[in-house]
């Protein structure tokens, strides 16, 4: 596609949110994305944005458990010496924060825009939010799937990315992610017969991969040297209200009901979602009355 920014390659809107697809990106020599400013920034953000984790090595450890907040501040350049056999993890969130990032930032939410108003799933990018991975050689990333879409781009090093196709009853059913975008539940737990499900991708610096909403993944870093991954988590105006239509549709359950599912008609959807903040309401009253 021309035009774009950020992006690179032949890309087709209309694969957003529909399957998960690999592509190109432009930002693996971005001066914001250089060692000596990741430093920086992670030592400037606040310390609840900066999260580590230790032996990451299994499909089946509790992702949403494993990352936890750590207030030491990090020389990265003396990390990424021990992560090459430490066998560790290091996410840092709302990098969108960071003056340094504010081009970058803008930039990528130019050439998000453009794919949601070609392929007709809004004008804007909702809820953005920039994350940041650095990661051991082959640490594993466990299977969890993300309440929004996102676009994964490789700075440094390798890795190998499951991600299966979003919806599959199958692989995740619609009763365990709507509870989970509702907040309610942990994610579900890693089965093996899934994996015949997946899309594999391998991929190296200057390469990404769309991961569409609620759709189930799983990462394997490369042995050769540590990796650097960028991620961009958004909402389109569909996506959101299929959130707001999953998180209705959890609520109809909890009630006893057995909700149509989610993608099927545009119409019922809208409607889920616009009732969705009453009927929120409605339940945060009730939890309060029974002093929960």
């Amino acid at each position: 596609m021309k035009n774009l920014k950020c992006f690179a390659g032949d890309i087709n809107p209309n694969d957003l949110d529909r399957k998960p697809f690999g592509f190109h990106h432009n930002l693996a020599d971005h001066p914001a994305l250089s060692i000596d400013n990741i430093s920086k920034i992670i030592q400037e953000l606040p310390k609840e944005k900066v999260m580590f984790s230790k032996g990451l090595n299994n499909l089946k450890v509790n992702f949403d458990h494993a990352l936890n907040n750590d207030t030491k501040k990090l020389d990265l350049k003396e990390v990424i010496e021990t992560l090459r056999t430490s066998n560790s993890y290091i996410a840092a969130r709302n990098l969108e924060l960071h003056p340094s990032f504010k081009g970058l930032y803008d930039d990528l939410l130019s050439d998000i825009a453009e794919l949601m108003q070609r392929n007709g799933t809004g004008t804007k990018v909702l809820e953005p939010m920039v994350w940041l991975f650095i990661a051991s050689p082959n640490a594993v990333t466990p299977f969890h799937f993300d309440r929004s879409s996102n676009f994964i781009m490789q700075i440094r090093g390798s890795k190998q990315l499951a991600v299966f196709p979003p919806r599959v009853e199958e692989v995740i059913s619609a009763k365990d992610t709507e509870s989970y975008v509702d907040w309610s539940s942990e994610l579900p737990p890693w089965r093996e017969e899934i994996d015949l499900y997946a899309n594999k991708f391998n991929f190296k610096s200057g390469e990404a991969v769309h991961i569409p909403f609620v759709s189930g993944h799983y990462v394997k870093n490369g042995p050769e040297d540590i990796s650097i991954t960028m991620s961009f988590f958004f909402h389109s105006d569909e996506t959101f209200n299929w959130a707001q239509a999953m998180k209705m549709n959890n609520r109809l359950r909890r009630l006893g009901v057995k909700p149509s599912a989610i993608g099927v008609s545009p119409v019922v959807d809208s409607l889920k979602a616009g009732i969705f903040p009453a009927v929120d309401g409605v339940f945060n009253v009730a939890r309060k009355l029974r002093g929960n």
